[in-house]
């Protein structure tokens, strides 16, 4: 059987389901060439003789398919099993997967998404991967203060402009880059405001503009008497493979091609 070449994906083991070794090895019956990499639940796909997105063990639930730089933010918030955690712009639904995998399906993960059509990807996914500890939301994240809850953990994986490795079309304008951060801003300052005292949220964007990135956090930092920056940097360290820089912002981190970029900065809610 001949092996097609694939762009560059990775899969991400569900493993709520089923464990690396186990799906490693019913992939590897099939054809599926498959690399370690520094998650012993991701594996780089390096070629298979069928699309992965259309077999039965995606279909059952057993993996996602996502860029690895996507698992950092998840990773650096590092929810507990008791949590309560926002997940503000939720669909397509990988990270708010990985926050409940990560949590062992206990505790709370609230996953909203503005988007009513990208609602039905996130439900989807939530549903096939078997996530049962998920609320879901559709509705504007700079309204979510109106619920008047507080969270121990908080993910803001903003919208953004986006990158050309995603987006091989990718033509941005000043203008455009301006309105995204000033939403970004304001959507990190309600997510600031829903977080309990101690509590911590993660700001991450797959775009390479530091307007968008530390331009934000400076922003937030500058303006706000209630949050600390935690240092992130060296987290770095076990990020085996993947090219990773500290942000110009010292504590933060930056994900940089050939990998697909992403910027991913810590804040806790402190006593003001």
């Amino acid at each position: 059987m001949a092996i097609a070449t694939v762009e560059t994906q990775y899969i991400r083991v569900n493993t709520l389901k089923i464990t690396p070794k186990e799906l490693k090895g019913r992939l590897k019956s099939k054809g599926v060439k498959l690399e370690d990499t520094f998650l012993d639940y991701m594996f780089k796909v390096k070629g298979a003789p069928f699309s992965m997105g259309a077999t039965p063990e995606y279909l059952f639930g057993y993996y996602y398919l996502q860029s690895i730089s996507s698992t950092i933010p998840p990773l650096v918030l590092n929810p507990s099993n008791t949590d309560a955690v926002l997940d503000m712009c939720s669909a397509p639904g990988g990270k708010t997967t990985h926050l409940s995998q990560l949590m062992n399906n206990k505790g709370v993960v609230v996953a909203n998404e503005l988007n009513r059509k990208r609602m039905r990807s996130l439900k989807s996914n939530i549903y096939r991967m078997g996530i049962t500890n998920t609320i879901l939301l559709n509705m504007d994240a700079l309204r979510l203060k109106k619920f008047n809850m507080l969270f121990d953990k908080i993910l803001l994986d903003a919208p953004c402009t986006g990158n050309p490795i995603k987006d091989k079309n990718r033509v941005v304008s000043k203008r455009d880059i301006r309105y995204c951060a000033l939403r970004q801003k304001n959507m990190l300052n309600v997510g600031i405001d829903m977080l309990k005292e101690g509590g911590e949220i993660v700001y991450s964007t797959c775009s390479p503009e530091i307007e968008e990135n530390e331009d934000v956090i400076e922003y937030i930092l500058n303006t706000r008497r209630d949050i600390e920056l935690v240092d992130v940097g060296e987290f770095k360290n076990d990020l085996k493979g993947i090219n990773v820089i500290e942000g110009k912002v010292g504590g933060t981190l930056k994900v940089v091609p050939p990998n697909e970029p992403f910027f991913i900065a810590k804040l806790r809610k402190i006593k003001n």
